[in-house]
């Protein structure tokens, strides 16, 4: 609680999941109701896709489990949110730099350098 200026941690947002939020869960469940709810946030799973989450971490402490993924939300919500960052991004004038690369050149472009540019690749047109 120190390193985070003595009010703790209210979201963690999980990308590795397996051993490391066995760590963090326990943490938790230490800690006690008395603490700031924790609203945990599962998103990925690269240590591991299981965990063993003893029944006293839940009971024992503010804790929230919940996943983020494209099932996560409602299909209408997800699709209303994309449309809203692609309204925004039409009057903000946004754009992404691109460099279009055909196909047949994937194997000298992929480790190349290209400044900030994201590479498109595609198709030979006739």
């Amino acid at each position: 609680m120190e390193q985070f200026g003595g009010e703790g941690v209210d979201v963690v947002l999980d990308y590795l999941w397996g051993p490391s939020a066995e760590t963090l869960i326990a943490a938790a469940a230490k800690a006690g109701k008395d603490a700031v709810p924790i609203r945990f946030v599962q998103i990925g799973a690269v240590s591991g896709g299981n965990i063993i989450l003893p029944s006293a971490a839940l009971r024992s402490s503010a804790l929230v489990l919940m996943g983020s993924g494209i099932g996560s939300i409602p299909r209408q919500d997800l699709i209303g949110a994309i449309r809203g960052v692609l309204q925004a991004a039409v009057p903000e004038k946004l754009k992404i730099e691109t460099k279009v690369v055909p196909l047949s050149e994937v194997e000298i472009t992929w480790n190349k350098d290209t400044g900030n540019a994201r590479v498109v690749f595609v198709m030979k047109q006739n």
